[in-house]
């Protein structure tokens, strides 16, 4: 980039204070700031022509919206990152020397910064390896929420859960830093399948009739999770398609019933959407609890304690 002019400008004239200046008066140095400045400007625009090309571009040929975002916001990012380099190289004038200085920089800063390092390299292992996307609700350590965004070192996520019960916000945004998933197992509730399995578990009483419980129960489990059912289908096929070694499961609703010490569990597994456990599992318990209360031989088991006896007091007066 050594030696670059704009030899337009040599022929051109500017008014200052009500006076001509011939652009071939003004010093060198200043001529050569002005081109500098110029091309840079100029490179800004095309980065940011070319980012929103290649947005409309992902538009139409990716149909997942988590997918395009992802991969939307990492050409984005190469694009301006480019461009900054380019920049850099022009006003700096490295030339054939910037590859050498970049790699002496680069050395250095890898040294001073190993964290930064490490969230950097964690972000390439995110887009490239499909850990997650914008958009899927993960869990990484303590930490479970919606994918916000996915810079080059922090992963923001909106956070579920904690002190509120199931998965509902807690209206919390907590970041966290991309070297994480080296460290730290990474669940993803969406990735493949937006559909979870979910379980309740109803007591009843050893003299109730749990074989009634247990009908009432897959019923109401049919009837609550019916609409689901058909795209828990589809997706799990696919996913077997792609993963061989996973087994067709049923998305029906089933019963399992476990005998304790105190009562008779009647577990009730079934099929839900991953962002609507909470609302879903309420529903049912609500049926049920309306249809135990008309059933006069089916009793809500709780845990009771009986006294059989006292031991005997003596005074010692």
């Amino acid at each position: 980039m050594t030696g670059f002019r704009l030899v337009l400008f040599e022929h051109c004239t500017v008014i200052i204070h009500g006076q001509e200046v011939r652009m071939d008066h003004i010093p060198p140095i200043y001529l050569g700031i002005l081109q500098k400045l110029i091309v840079a400007v100029i490179i800004v625009c095309l980065a940011v022509v070319a980012s929103r090309l290649a947005g409309g571009l992902l538009r139409k040929s990716i149909k997942d919206e988590a997918q395009m975002l992802t991969v939307s916001a990492l050409v984005r990012k190469c694009t301006y990152i480019a461009a900054a380099l380019i920049i850099v190289s022009i006003v700096f004038g490295f030339g054939g020397n910037f590859a050498t200085i970049i790699g002496i920089l680069g050395a250095g800063v890898a040294f001073a910064s190993q964290e930064v390092i490490g969230s950097f390299a964690g972000y390439l292992n995110i887009i490239t390896g499909n850990i997650f996307r914008i958009g899927d609700r993960i869990r990484i350590g303590n930490v479970v929420g919606d994918v916000l965004d996915i810079s080059l070192l922090r992963t923001t996520v909106m956070e579920i859960g904690e002190w509120v019960k199931a998965d509902q916000y807690t209206g919390r945004v907590v970041s966290l830093a991309n070297r994480v998933v080296f460290s730290d197992p990474v669940f993803n509730y969406t990735q493949h399948s937006c559909y979870l399995w979910d379980e309740i578990m109803i007591p009843v009483t050893y003299d109730s009739n749990w074989r009634r419980a247990v009908e009432i129960i897959l019923a109401k489990g049919q009837e609550l999770t019916v609409v689901f059912h058909a795209g828990a289908r589809a997706e799990f096929e696919e996913m077997v398609k792609k993963y061989p070694s996973l087994h067709e499961v049923p998305v029906e609703p089933s019963s399992y019933i476990t005998m304790t010490d105190n009562w008779i569990e009647l577990t009730l597994r079934y099929i839900v959407d991953a962002r609507n456990r909470r609302v879903v599992k309420g529903q049912i318990h609500g049926e049920l609890l309306e249809c135990f209360g008309e059933e006069p031989d089916i009793r809500v088991a709780s845990m009771t304690v009986d006294i059989v006896g006292f031991p005997s007091v003596k005074s010692s007066l």
